[in-house]
Formats: structure tokens, sequence, C-alpha cells
């Protein structure tokens, strides 16, 4: 522009000089000059203009409202619907090994939740339930915080224990109705009231650890009565992700005073323990082939373990594992054949009808993705000691999300 003007001043000076013989070559010059250093003077100030303005739009930018719409909100949910059926039900106390009531029809989900971000930072959840036509329950209430500078992030409320990798697994993508009876009986599967953090140590790897009330889930216990705490931490890394395979495996650990109603230790009389719990899983795909593979092995050893009256209860150690594989068939991708084998002994103390060994086949098959889902399978449910049961689980269910 400096150059455009300097040339243009030039050709209006020159026909002047030509027409009048008092003005020289020397004083065009000196007029160029002084031009010149006005035009540079316009620049300096044009750049100072800029910057201020540009300081004042993020000093406004800067200035927090006193209260800000939510950036992203999701609503969604889940309906489950259920047909079970196990041949001497009243034999199994009149519910199937998964706990539903009956044989027949049942919803066996019905969920609402919603799902925010405030920014970048910040974001939420809740999630109600009424699952088998129960009373519409919390499920979920939590909060996210994600720092800006540090690959740290922290949630607070009620939410999943960060434990199980079968158990964190969403409940919309399981390879068949229910999970492993190996994570079912052990592993803390419920949700609990605390604070979590998790920190991305590099790509691939993260650790979390969190402390909790101890006191599982259930509107009369939404604090911590026993002023005891339950804390976890767990190491997820997945050493490999490329085209050809998927690797994941994360070690979990519970330690502290459980008083959850949902454990296992509740069929010997303990309403409170303290667990030392141990819990390796892993997950494999070998994706030219379709082939996903999963398994997990889970030891606890609790200690002090009280009734509901503070008298001591006898516990052995509890330990179990699962195994299972999905194979999606080339001709047809959404179906895919899945099998599991799952083992439990949760007081190996004592021989009983508690130990049991599962082993389930059967099949999905995704209409529109996991959105729309159809399950089904068949459990041969073994109690390794005393009276054998007749219940054996045939099911099938169909899943929509929206």
């Amino acid at each position: 522009m400096r150059k455009s003007l300097l040339l243009l001043s030039a050709l209006t000076l020159l026909p002047t000089a030509s027409y009048s013989q008092t003005v020289t070559e020397q004083e065009i010059l000196q007029k160029l000059q002084q031009l010149e250093r006005k035009v540079q003077q316009l620049e300096r100030e044009n750049r100072e203009l800029r910057q201020l303005l540009k300081s004042r739009s993020v000093a406004s930018s800067s200035v927090t409202p006193l209260r800000k719409r939510t950036a992203k909100l999701k609503v969604g949910g889940r309906v489950l619907f259920r047909f079970s059926q196990t041949q001497d039900i009243n034999a199994n106390g009149g519910k199937s090994i998964f706990g539903d009531p009956g044989n027949g029809f049942t919803v066996r989900k019905a969920r609402l939740h919603i799902k925010g971000k405030l920014n970048d930072n910040v974001g939420y959840g809740i999630q109600i339930r009424a699952d088998r036509g129960s009373q519409v329950e919390l499920w979920d209430a939590y909060v996210k915080y994600s720092f800006s500078s540090l690959p740290i992030s922290l949630k607070m409320g009620q939410f999943k224990t960060p434990v199980s990798m079968s158990y964190l697994k969403s409940g919309t993508k399981l390879w068949l109705p229910e999970r492993p009876v190996a994570v079912n009986k052990i592993a803390p599967v419920w949700r609990e009231i605390g604070v979590a953090a998790t920190y991305k140590l590099f790509t691939g790897v993260k650790l979390t650890a969190g402390i909790f009330n101890g006191e599982g889930w259930s509107s009369d216990k939404n604090y911590n009565k026993d002023r005891k705490y339950l804390y976890t931490v767990a190491l997820d890394a997945t050493p490999v992700n490329s085209d050809e395979l998927f690797w994941r495996v994360r070690v979990g650990s519970e330690f502290g005073t459980d008083t959850s109603s949902k454990m296992a230790y509740a069929s010997y009389g303990a309403a409170s323990v303290k667990r030392h719990l141990i819990d390796v899983e892993t997950a494999l795909k070998f994706k030219p082939y379709n082939i996903a593979l999963e398994a997990g092995y889970l030891y606890d050893n609790p200690t002090d373990a009280k009734d509901s009256s503070g008298n001591p209860v006898s516990l052995g150690n509890a330990k179990g594992y699962y195994a299972q594989v999905d194979y999606g068939l080339p001709l047809i991708p959404q179906l895919h054949l899945v099998g599991r084998y799952s083992w439990v002994d949760p007081n190996d103390s004592v021989d009983d009808k508690n130990d049991v060994d599962y082993t389930t086949l059967g099949f999905y098959y995704l209409l529109n993705g996991w959105q729309a889902a159809v399950r089904s399978s068949y459990t041969w449910a073994n109690e390794r000691h005393g009276e054998e049961i007749d219940n054996n689980l045939f099911v099938t269910e169909f899943q929509l999300l929206f």
C-alpha cells in the first residue's frame, strides 16, 4: 500500500515539475521522503490501534456471565424388552439365575439420561431407571472437570465403581444378556458416591484412583453411615491398537470398608467387610478375522467381616474367572456368534450352592448398530456342590436406544 501511495504521489508531482521550472528534482525528492515518513507513521498508528482492539476483545471475552447456558445437551434413554424361561423356576426361589422374577416377559431395563457440557472443561450426567417395573431410582448423578493444563480429570457424584473392565463396559454393548457370574459375584458391580481422579500417563495408558462412601447406592444410604471409606485404584492400558490387532488390559484393586447390600458376602450374613480385591481383565480383537476375546481373573481376601449387629463373621477368600469369545460372520456382518464360560467361588472356606459355573452360547444381531439390537442365549448353570437345580436359562431380548 505504501509503494502505491508513493507511486501515485510521484505521478502527481511529475506533471507539475514539467510545467513549472521553479520546482527542482531535489525538491521533488524531499517531498517524496516526507510523504514516505507520513505513510510509515500511519502504518505504525494502525498497528497500535489493532493491538489495542485485540487486547480489549480478549479482556471482554474473559468476563464470565452470571449464568452460562449449557453448550452441549443430550437427552436419551434405553428400553430393554426381555423374554426368559427357566424349566424349574420354583426350585430356584422364583427367580432366574440373572435375577428376573419368574418366567415370561419383562421390561428388564427402562432408563432415561441427560448428559451435557458447559464448556470444554465441565460436563455432567444424570440417569434415572425403573428396571423390571420397580420404582423410579436415581442411577447416575455426577459432574466431571478436566484441567486445561494437565492431563487430569475429576469425576464427582454417584457413578459406576471404577474397577472392573467388564462392569465399566456399557450395558448397551454387551455380547450376552448379562455380565459373567464371576464379575457379578466378586467385583463391585454397583454405583457408589464419591470422587475419582483419572490421570493420562501417556497415549493409551491411564491411572484412576477413587475414594467412596462404601455404602453402595440407595435412597436411604446417600451418606457415609459408618464413617469408613472404600478406596479404588486401576491401571488401564492399550498396548496395541492397529489395523490388525487391538489389545487392552486393566488391573484394578478395591480396598477399605464395603457395606453394600449387593455384596456376595451378604449370603453368609456379612453386612460389612474390609476388602482386598485384585481384578485383572483383558480384551483382544483380531480385526481382519472379526474375532474378539475377553477374559478376567478376580480374587478377594475379605477381612474384619461383621453382621448387621456388629458381630464377627467368618469368611474365606473369593475367586473367579471368565473367558468369552465373539465371532462376526463374514457374509452377515450384523450377526455375531458368542460363547462364554464363567466360574466362581465366593467363599472358599465352605462348599455350597453359591459355587457355580455357567456355560453360555448365543448370538446378537445388530438391526441398526447397537441402537436397535437383538440378543439371545442359552446358559447351562452348574451348582458344583449340594443339590443340583434345574435352572438352565433361555433368554431373548430386544434393545432400543433413543
